[in-house]
């Protein structure tokens, strides 16, 4: 087999055959050549017809046996009737990248695994260019659509770096997605996504999950005033684990604290009450058990978090609103 032809196969770039391969001290350099004989330009994709000069252009690939891998071409400056004179377009590549398609889909694949500093060490470029790549891959991969016909939207903060720094997320409960994101994490941050649905995105949101957070809320009854919040389950659950804890507490103060045999048993009862029960342990079932016996007080707290966690279980959800007002009563 011919060292093209195995290079053809192996690298399959779109749209260019390889024309020759060399073994240079930077790593492997692969010559190809355009198939189409259509210019089209480099920004905005559309077909021109003006050219200009030639000049070899070159990207980097992903790496061959440990070698760095460049992709070198000879293309055409051509003159668009929108953009100006710009370099023909590649498919292998987006547009003003130095790095092909795959390399930087690697790299945007890792950016969500790890930090940039390991990236630039593990693919070899520079620790702002990983920023760069990201940036382009985020572009291209948008979909400009995202944040039409929402219906059921979340909205959740997350911690990008120290010091207390959050983004705003906003999801589609529908498909799973994050559409829309901003660093800060308060009314104004929320309402800025509001803003930019403008009048006829907002018409058609229903509902919004949040985190209990009160800049949230405020920014939800003035944006979509129409729409209902609801409080995620992850959130709600956690308050009845604290009232359970409240009332263990109470329960290790009437005993004595750990001064007593009772108090410490009070202790001891900690994660039998907070934990599910079916992720508990034998030993922590037994406890549970001890205080069913032992002290109803105690028990009755761990019933009430159990049915109130089983609200967002239920198999059939009509059943939910008859089965809070039994858990109020």
């Amino acid at each position: 087999m011919r060292v093209t032809t195995a290079f053809n196969r192996m690298l399959e770039l779109p749209g260019a055959s390889v024309t020759g391969v060399s073994f240079e001290r930077r790593g492997v350099v692969v010559r190809v050549r355009l198939r189409r004989r259509r210019k089209v330009c480099g920004r905005c994709g559309q077909l021109v017809r003006a050219t200009h000069e030639t000049g070899v252009r070159r990207w980097r690939h992903l790496d061959l046996g440990g070698q760095r891998c460049f992709i070198e071409c000879a293309l055409r400056r051509v003159r668009c009737p929108d953009c100006g004179v710009k370099v023909e377009g590649v498919a292998w590549a987006r547009p003003g990248a130095r790095h092909t398609r795959d390399f930087e889909d690697v790299v945007a694949f890792l950016a969500q695994q790890m930090a940039k500093t390991p990236i630039a060490a593990l693919m070899r470029v520079d620790w702002e260019t990983v920023g760069r790549i990201v940036e382009r891959v985020v572009a291209d991969k948008l979909d400009a659509e995202r944040l039409q016909g929402l219906v059921l939207i979340g909205v959740d903060e997350v911690s990008w770096r120290r010091r207390h720094r959050y983004l705003t997320c906003v999801a589609d409960h529908r498909s799973g997605d994050i559409v829309w994101i901003k660093e800060g994490r308060n009314a104004q941050t929320l309402q800025a996504f509001f803003d930019e649905l403008g009048e006829g995105g907002r018409a058609s949101i229903r509902a919004v999950s949040i985190d209990m957070s009160a800049g949230y809320e405020q920014a939800i009854r003035r944006g979509v005033p129409a729409a209902e919040v609801c409080f995620d389950p992850w959130h709600v659950v956690k308050l009845a684990g604290e009232a359970v804890d409240q009332v263990r507490r109470a329960e290790w103060n009437a005993e004595g604290k750990s001064k007593t045999a009772g108090g410490k048993w009070v202790k001891g009862t900690r994660w039998s009450l907070l934990k599910a029960p079916e992720r508990q342990s034998v030993e922590q079932l037994a406890i549970l058990a001890e205080v069913q016996q032992a002290n109803r007080r105690l028990y009755r707290a761990f019933l009430l978090k159990e049915e109130l966690r089983l609200l967002y279980q239920l198999e059939d959800p009509r059943t939910a609103p008859e089965h809070l007002r039994a858990w109020l009563s």
